[in-house]
């Protein structure tokens, strides 16, 4: 069996997520990850394709069953992991000889981690190994981008949508499984509390950020919805994961999904000739939907109830965009830092203000929103030359986790931000081979 066979293979892939997800319930995620980042490094040394590596950096991402945001407690492991990743990305760059410092997104990234890196020394009196880890990040950031870009070789679209998929079951299966445990141990009651006082929890992820990556991995369920005849299985599995997304109780994330569906919906209709079938596939789709609601509606009474009794309270976001506008006001060119928000609370954790352009315009000032602005005219770049389904789904799962991240924490959130790196310089090497194509007509 060759490499690329092995490694590409959907049982292959299912049984990563599988290991990530029993290392996850176990609470073992120092041993998962630890496994999982030195077979990644040994794929990144030996293998001149670096694509093979991302099951083991994506599976990695929703290994963590628990979490303390205080930098002072970070455990050690999640401490060194980007310095064995960098050590990866060297010597593979090194033994294959690579330069990593090339792409069309890398301008903007580089930007970014320059603001952060000025605004730190800006801003901060005393120096720890907090300061030099923030450093590491961003230096990172660029490094990961770089490195993908210029080491993944080949049209692997289809691929990165496969393994997206498989992430949408894991998370799905999390938020399933956290409620199956609160229902064997506690009983139906404290299901219904749970879900009345929004306790979810996955470790990794509290519920706005489950719902960021349900939104991007759900659109990579459309994708096969469209692609494949058999549409009433994948439609089952895109509704699983909806109602997974309606049990997170993340008001910001069920209205993000709401208007991403609109592109979704646009996506599985358009230049596609059995839209009878489709629809109807998606009716009966419904109706299984609905036969599951019938026989536990008292847990989706529960979920709506939530959810109503929010109604249209901004639960206090208004009052932190105008705390970070204030902010922008006082530091316009290099902004307050990545903790603008907690200095301003006093409290030593990283704290968002729950809309990305804010954020960064607060933490990093004008030199943030240029490597936005720059970054923004790079992805349309990138995705829309030789347009095709598979760069529109991860274009639109991309837009769904901005459509949240104008209400909620996602861009610079470590997972959200390699998911980005990936998705990007996957659809930038696929732009390279239809090139190469275009040239080869031309002479």
């Amino acid at each position: 069996m060759t490499e690329k066979n092995f490694f590409t293979k959907l049982p292959y892939l299912i049984f990563l997520s599988i290991l990530a997800l029993g290392f996850w319930y176990k609470g073992l995620e120092s041993i998962g990850i630890t496994l999982f980042l030195t077979v990644g490094f040994f794929i990144l040394i030996f293998s001149k394709n670096s694509i093979y590596f991302l099951p083991y950096l994506l599976n990695s991402l929703f290994m963590i069953s628990q979490t303390e945001w205080n930098l002072e407690l970070i455990p050690i492991y999640l401490y060194i992991t980007p310095v064995i990743l960098i050590l990866g990305m060297v010597i593979h760059s090194i033994r294959f000889k690579v330069n990593i410092f090339k792409g069309k997104f890398l301008l903007g990234i580089s930007i970014l981690a320059l603001a952060i890196i000025i605004s730190t020394i800006v801003n901060t009196e005393v120096y720890d190994m907090n300061i030099a880890l923030l450093f590491v990040v961003a230096i990172f950031f660029v490094m990961l981008y770089g490195f993908f870009a210029n080491t993944i070789q080949g049209d692997n679209l289809r691929y990165l949508i496969r393994i997206l998929v498989i992430l949408g079951i894991l998370i799905s299966a999390q938020v399933f499984i956290y409620y199956l445990d609160i229902y064997l141990t506690e009983g139906s009651l404290a299901v219904h509390n749970a879900l009345a006082h929004k306790e979810i929890n996955l470790g990794w992820g509290i519920s706005n950020f489950v719902a960021t990556y349900l939104i991007m991995f759900i659109s990579a369920t459309v994708y096969f919805i469209k692609k494949y005849k058999l549409h009433i299985f994948w439609i089952v599995l895109a509704l699983f994961e909806i109602a997974m997304l309606l049990f997170t109780l993340s008001r910001a994330g069920i209205l993000a999904f709401l208007v991403t569906s609109v592109f979704l919906i646009l996506f599985m209709f358009i230049k596609y000739e059995h839209k009878l079938n489709l629809l109807l596939n998606l009716f009966l789709g419904a109706l299984v939907f609905g036969g599951i609601v019938y026989f536990t509606k008292d847990y989706f009474i529960t979920v709506i109830e939530r959810l109503e009794l929010q109604g249209l309270d901004d639960s206090g976001r208004i009052r932190l965009w105008r705390e970070a506008v204030t902010i922008i006001k006082a530091n316009p060119i290099f902004g307050k830092g990545i903790l603008a928000r907690s200095t301003a609370v006093g409290q030593n954790e990283l704290r968002m203000f729950h809309n990305t352009i804010l954020h960064i315009l607060a933490c990093f000032g004008i030199m943030g929103g240029l490597a936005l602005l720059v970054q923004f005219v790079s992805i349309l770049r990138i995705f829309f030359y030789k347009f095709n389904q598979e760069k529109a789904i991860l274009l639109i799962a991309l837009i769904g986790a901005n459509i949240h991240g104008m209400v909620d924490n996602i861009y610079i959130m470590p997972q959200y931000m390699i998911i980005m790196f990936v998705i990007i310089a996957v659809v930038e090497n696929a732009g390279k081979i239809d090139k190469m194509r275009d040239e080869l007509r031309v002479n």
